[in-house]
């Protein structure tokens, strides 16, 4: 971040400087006691199991220059004024998230940096990385780190760029109505992506049609001159595009795109695919949603100018985010975690890949549930059910009381019932996962992050690391149950 005098933030914020200088400059933020450099100005943020301003005291040790603290909080910090360092600068607030939004949407208007802003359902953080991979061959680029996409990610996403950052790559998500509008006031984009709109967050949007209402509010706070970047082949995308007067780039495999893909096959690295009939491109995963993602960041690339054959050359050095259908072997298992998080498009499109996967052994699915469908969790997950029990599934294993309508409709559309099994929590399934396995097994497992399905993996790691224990108590398990 640029230096910011204590005076300007206050003023961006319509807070008080109650204590300190209002010429101290700051050139860094910070929410975390725990992560204070040297003169940063802390924000003593709430939530619903933390306060940050039980932690001031802490950031000042740290070596914090000055906090900003809701009013009403203030009266909880014993001592805070006998600090030794009486330039500390002591900013009031009514709302300490809605300042640093405020504060955010003030430093971006400061910067000359092109922001491009990216939202759907699925695919942001793949599509955010892949665009920022190409940019970053030819320019000063920044990304927001993991899924920064909420209403604090947003906000320190935008204070890491600075006069130097030629492009800005903001991920922006949404689970309530009004979040997409209190981003886009602070982010203000200049360019948009529109990855896809389906079934995600119905508990807090009510309906695919809440989810595109929702993310076409961005479309309000575009620059004037600005661009949109959305999916041709998503109906939904199209209906946000109708209300856009601006500049439309569209992506896509079957419908009309300026960035087209086509001749989608695998090779030994991964998938090819041939972009508007003329050059072929290379990538290093095998999943066809994810040719998407690559159009969609080619597209932003195009709509920049820049030669988007030259640059797609460079995708085949590109890594796909942590926990998206990862694959590794452990022991004698193959494991694919794709566990980050899961929706009815996504999970569908892992199975899709995964039926179509060609293994030694047995396919396992471990399934966790799909949160946030609101009153259509239910029936989406049924559908679910629908598509595993298709799917060349050898094993279900269910975790959470959603996902075992996935078992449920499995069964009742053709899956062998002694080939399901369902479990409450993940507790329960990581206590009997090892007695499941069998050598040359391969593993899918995707569900809601919340659930925390990753530490199936860390399970079977301990199964092979310890595996002569392990292997001692299976036998045991089965003479007793033979007993």
């Amino acid at each position: 971040m640029g230096p910011i005098s204590a005076i300007e933030i206050a003023q961006a914020v319509r807070g008080q400087i109650k204590h300190g200088k209002g010429e101290s400059r700051f050139v860094r933020i910070s929410r975390d006691s725990r992560h204070i450099l040297p003169g940063d100005l802390f924000v003593a943020l709430k939530g619903e199991r933390f306060n940050g301003h039980d932690f001031v005291l802490d950031a000042l040790a740290g070596g914090a220059a000055g906090v900003m603290v809701e009013t009403q909080d203030f009266a909880s910090l014993p001592g805070f004024l006998n600090v030794s360092n009486t330039d500390v600068v002591v900013i009031f607030v009514n709302d300490t998230l809605k300042a640093l939004g405020d504060l955010a949407a003030y430093y971006r208007q400061k910067l000359p940096t092109h922001i491009i802003a990216v939202t759907g359902s699925n695919g942001k953080t793949t599509t955010k990385d892949i665009i920022h991979h190409l940019l970053s061959q030819c320019a000063m680029a920044t990304k927001s780190p993991e899924s920064f996409n909420n209403c604090i990610g947003v906000p320190l996403t935008i204070f890491e760029l600075n006069s130097q950052t030629d492009f800005g790559i903001i991920e922006m998500g949404t689970n309530a109505p009004g979040e997409i509008r209190r981003l886009s006031e602070i982010v203000r984009p200049h360019t948009a992506v529109f990855t896809n709109i389906s079934e995600t967050h119905l508990e807090g949007l009510g309906s695919v049609e809440g989810v595109a209402k929702e993310k076409g509010e961005m479309l309000n706070y575009i620059d004037k001159d600005g661009t949109i970047v959305i999916n041709a082949d998503n109906v939904w995308c199209n209906k946000i595009a109708k209300s856009f007067s601006g500049r439309i780039i569209r992506f896509g495999i079957n419908n009309q795109a300026q960035i087209k893909g086509s001749n989608v096959s695998r090779t030994d690295l991964g998938l090819a695919f041939t972009v508007n009939d003329d050059f072929r491109v290379n990538v290093p995963f095998y999943e066809i949603h994810n040719v998407y993602n690559c159009l969609a960041a080619l597209a932003v690339c195009y709509s920049l100018g820049f030669d988007i054959e030259k640059l797609s050359k460079t995708l085949l050095r590109f890594r796909l985010p942590a926990m998206r259908m990862d694959r590794q072997n452990i022991g004698d298992i193959a494991v694919i975690n794709d566990a980050y998080n899961a929706n009815p498009q996504s999970m569908l499109a892992a199975l899709n890949e995964y039926s179509e996967m060609k293994v030694h052994g047995r396919k396992i699915f471990i399934c966790g549930d799909m949160l946030e469908l609101g009153n259509h969790a239910e029936r989406l997950h049924k559908e679910i059910g629908i598509k595993v029990a298709h799917a060349g599934i050898d094993l279900l294993l269910t975790v959470g009381k959603l996902s075992r309508y996935v078992a449920e409709s499995a069964t009742a559309h053709g899956m062998a019932k002694e080939n399901t099994m369902c479990y409450d929590s993940l507790g329960e399934l990581l206590a009997s996962i090892v007695y499941c396995l069998k050598d040359g097994d391969t593993i899918l497992i995707k569900g809601s992050r919340r659930i925390g399905l990753e530490g199936i993996i860390e399970r079977i790691e301990s199964y092979f690391a310890n595996r002569d224990k392990f292997t001692s108590l299976k036998r045991s398990k089965s003479a007793i149950i033979s007993g």
